[in-house]
């Protein structure tokens, strides 16, 4: 959906909602916003909301209301790593390369010369091996090798890292790092590993379908008097479960004063003076 991208956004997410059942809400009204030629860390718990997300942003999942709009207008300029692994099994390295390869436009000579490059970097075995003979390392290598092979403008990762070994995660991250700065690509990805984020430009917190912040790590830190990211995401999720709390309790209150102004001759004037005055013991009495 376009909505109007400013001129060096790569993303803009607004006002998302996604609910899977009656009950379970995905994303609650999320706003995200993606600065073109930056590495934007996604971080949250298992559940939060995280691959919906870069679900909706790439066109695998459908929100149910609000806005996304993606400054790369084709497919072939964006890169998507899934965390789930998504590759035929069947194939060798090399045919799996030249597959996607061929899928995103590119010539045979191109996709040999990337294939090259990317088996060195990422510390693949053979290129006639097949996939299914790999470790799950491995594939999520390959996985993340068939994302950059095109050198998209827009690159997608769902935690990417999973498995790597800490050396070669390091390189991967460096080589993130200089595709956004030399080459102005846009680079989102996911991870558990908190302080392994503090490498990006800005990092999205997320919790409850909501994103709690989005700035710079350095920022963040600095505005909630935090040493590290984990000690940041800690203070904004109280402060949004304290919230969430205080809310329920109004609507709990809400239905209260109805139920009490229909079934008794109580002025509603008179209830809500109550209450106001005495709000700390009404959240004691119905246990919030």
């Amino acid at each position: 959906m376009d909505f109007g991208c400013e001129k060096h956004t790569a993303v803009r997410v607004q006002n998302a909602y996604k609910r899977y059942g009656v009950s379970n809400v995905v994303l609650n009204g999320l706003n995200m916003s993606v600065p073109q030629g930056t590495v934007y860390g996604l971080l949250g718990p298992s559940g939060c909301g995280k691959t919906t997300l870069l679900h909706s942003i790439v066109g695998r999942c459908e929100i149910d209301a609000g806005e996304i709009e993606v400054k790369a207008k084709k497919k072939s300029k964006i890169g998507y790593m899934p965390q789930e692994i998504a590759l035929h099994k069947e194939f060798t390295i090399i045919e799996t390369m030249t597959y996607y390869g061929r899928l995103s436009g590119l010539e045979t000579n191109k996709i040999e010369s990337r294939a090259k490059e990317l088996l060195k970097f990422l510390e693949l075995p053979n290129k006639h091996r097949i996939i299914n003979s790999l470790s799950g390392g491995q594939e999520r290598r390959v996985s993340f090798a068939v994302a950059i092979l095109h050198n998209p403008e827009l690159l997608i990762l769902d935690e990417p890292t999973v498995g790597v070994d800490p050396v070669l995660s390091a390189s991967i991250w460096e080589h993130l790092l200089q595709m956004a700065i030399k080459d102005k690509k846009t680079i989102v990805i996911t991870t558990h590993y908190i302080e392994e984020a503090r490498q990006s430009h800005t990092i999205g917190l997320m919790r409850n379908g909501q994103l709690l912040a989005e700035e710079s790590p350095t920022d963040l830190m600095i505005k909630h008097n935090c040493s590290n990211l984990e000690q940041a995401f800690l203070e904004l999720s109280k402060k949004q479960h304290k919230f969430r709390t205080e809310k329920e309790a109004l609507e709990y209150v809400s239905i209260f004063l109805i139920t009490i102004t229909t079934t008794m001759s109580i002025q509603c004037a008179d209830v809500v003076f109550f209450l106001s005055c005495n709000f700390s013991i009404f959240l004691r009495i119905i246990g919030i």
